[in-house]
């Protein structure tokens, strides 16, 4: 993966969408590129999961000689990105559910009419 290449990709198709359903605002371009560092986190540690085998759970043997199953490190740290990978999402109104909490709200930024334009020269 060309990681440079991908974060463009990411950003302009994130500021896109944004700039599509009316919730993207200048003062969000530092938060938006957190989310694209997130989302190439999340690609390349989902694609080394798969690279091998999709482990969930590993067996562990704590200090007391106890042996349990637990999740593996690299499913926790994806399954914790896929979290917030959603919620930030959520706040961009990138997903049904954010999307409708922010025009329940009111928040989207509303687009002039055709007769608002014609008004204002």
């Amino acid at each position: 993966m060309d990681v440079k290449k991908e974060k463009n990709k990411i950003r302009k198709k994130t500021k896109a969408d944004m700039v599509a359903i009316g919730t993207y605002r200048t003062e969000f371009d530092a938060a938006i590129d957190r989310y694209v560092e997130m989302r190439i986190q999340f690609e390349l540690l989902n694609e080394r999961w798969y690279d091998e085998g999709c482990p969930f759970t590993e067996m562990y043997t704590n200090k007391a000689g106890a042996t349990n199953e637990r999740k593996t490190a690299l499913y926790l740290t994806i399954e914790k990105l896929r979290d917030e990978l959603t919620k930030i999402e959520s706040l961009f109104g990138l997903n049904p559910k954010g999307l409708k909490e922010i025009k329940k709200k009111g928040l989207e930024q509303r687009t002039a009419s055709a007769l608002d334009r014609l008004l204002s020269g």
